[in-house]
């Protein structure tokens, strides 16, 4: 899993400069990829954006270093690349619930908020998940309409195609999940999601969002499967299949194909498309 290797070394580097202000440029050429495609790659093998995961890091070093030395929160702020002790704290307390003074005489900080550094065998758990059928597709352009997740939650999700199953004028429609992700997964939003059908297919209602499925060529991967098991599909498309096959890859979507037939999220048999825009 070559892919493994490349995130270990990106997660290497990240170790090494945490003291300074990182960028995903320079961590995705260390890794030997393009910074689109490690930005994809990182956030569906961790489920988390490279943003994230720095900024948990530096967080829970910054934190360690209240704790064992003797440095004044000043000098941790700027140890760990912060603008100002302000921004720090402000950080600090959004992070751990405590401003960093009182956390140096506090009791310990819940385990779920402390982001140990990356292991290769956590890594090497990840499952894979090969593709019923891969083919490549030309397509004309749509245009879609559906309600937008109000983040990347499992629940917002859901209840997202929830309001779409419900306005549906035929429920036997063909749907699209379609995950937007933004320029620079830097920050805290790793992507949206919108559940969407024909714009023909849905009452006008309020609260409803289109999006333009442009026109071209696309990569196209078969699910088999409970929709749960989505992300290792995604894993397998980002991880292993686009780093043997550099194909190019284009546009900030990618987008979940249901025909009419598709029943049931938990059914076994089940069959989703998955369309990746590529040059």
């Amino acid at each position: 899993m070559e892919y493994l290797d490349r995130i270990m070394a990106s997660v290497r580097y990240i170790e090494r400069h945490l003291d300074q202000k990182l960028k995903i440029d320079d961590i995705a050429k260390h890794a030997g990829y393009s910074s689109f495609h490690f930005q994809r790659l990182f956030h569906q093998i961790t489920f988390q954006t490279i943003g994230q995961y720095i900024h948990a890091r530096k967080m829970t070093e910054a934190a360690k270093m209240l704790r064992e030395s003797r440095l004044r929160i000043v000098d941790v702020s700027y140890q760990f690349g912060f603008e100002s002790h302000e921004a720090f704290t402000r950080a600090f307390k959004a992070r751990f619930g405590v401003l960093p003074n009182q956390w140096k005489r506090s009791a310990v900080i819940p385990p779920n908020l402390i982001m140990p550094a990356l292991k290769e065998d956590y890594l090497a758990h990840i499952g894979q998940l090969e593709p019923e059928a891969i083919e490549q597709v030309e397509m004309e352009a749509m245009m879609v309409r559906g309600y937008h997740a109000e983040d990347s939650t499992i629940e917002n999700i859901h209840r997202s195609w929830e309001q779409l199953s419900n306005s549906c004028l035929n429920r036997d429609v063909p749907k699209y999940g379609i995950v937007q992700y933004p320029e620079c997964m830097d920050g805290e939003v790793a992507y949206s999601y919108l559940a969407a059908t024909d714009i023909e297919q849905l009452k006008a209602l309020e609260g409803q969002q289109r999006f333009h499925i442009p026109g071209g060529k696309y990569q196209v991967f078969w699910h088999r499967g409970e929709v749960e098991k989505l992300p290792l599909t995604y894993r397998y498309i980002y991880g292993t299949w686009f780093t043997r096959n550099p194909v190019p890859l284009v546009g900030g979507f990618d987008f979940e194909y249901y025909d009419g037939s598709f029943q049931a999220v938990n059914d076994a048999e089940a069959m989703v498309k998955i369309y990746v825009p590529i040059a």
